[in-house]
């Protein structure tokens, strides 16, 4: 039987989880009130079994502390917020965990997330994953089509913008004049919508621009 360790911010929810995963499950439920201070505990945590869950409020949580507790190989993360919380979303991805939104919900959602814990899977609710769509997939697909959309020489002067090219040397393998380079990378900023040449040099690097282009296609003469 699973450990399962219930810990929000909220009192009311906490005891609505408890209530409804002790009526619907055979699962240990534990609320836990000193949370962080459990973080530093191993004696905690090698008393809860081979595999245990944490239910937790992501705002209440951060990346170091959720690898902390990825230290534990029987432990098993689920966030969950009220309503659904874009950055909690975030964090559940970048550390592998389930994440529900409570509000407006399905219960069974819980006990799905559950289920595929302590499998090692990993479960959104559908009511995150169209938040997940709206607020991350769909601009990232449009700020992908905006800079497919670029000319081929703005594309290889952001690409070696973002390998730390200066203007000067910029235009001397595209065979621009350095005034030129630095015209087009504000256009380029314009056209991605963005506010800084920063901004267009991270985002270029996060789609992968780089990795499009060759050696030998960056340093060819436009």
């Amino acid at each position: 039987m699973a450990n399962i360790l219930i810990f929000h911010s909220d009192t009311i929810m906490v005891q609505g989880l408890a209530t409804f995963l002790t009526s619907t499950t055979s699962h240990q439920i534990r609320i836990v009130n000193h949370y962080f201070k459990c973080l530093d505990s191993v004696n905690f945590f090698a008393q809860l079994g081979e595999i245990f869950v944490i239910i937790a409020e992501g705002k209440l949580l951060d990346l170091n502390q959720c690898q902390q507790l990825n230290n534990f190989n029987q432990s098993r993360l689920i966030l969950c917020d009220r309503p659904a919380d874009f950055d909690s979303l975030i964090l559940a991805l970048n550390c592998n965990s389930s994440y529900i939104g409570l509000e407006h919900n399905d219960p069974e959602n819980l006990i799905l997330a559950i289920s595929c814990a302590l499998i090692g899977s990993v479960f959104i609710c559908p009511q995150a994953k169209q938040k997940l769509n709206h607020c991350v997939f769909e601009p990232n697909f449009k700020q992908r089509q905006a800079v497919a959309q670029l000319e081929e020489i703005d594309q290889k002067i952001l690409v070696l913008a973002s390998q730390g090219y200066s203007h000067t040397k910029i235009a001397t393998i595209v065979n621009y004049s350095p005034l030129n380079v630095g015209y087009r990378l504000r256009t380029i900023v314009q056209k991605l919508n963005l506010q800084t040449k920063q901004e267009a040099i991270s985002l270029a690097i996060n789609l992968g621009l780089v990795r499009s282009f060759n050696q030998q296609q960056i340093f060819q003469a436009a």
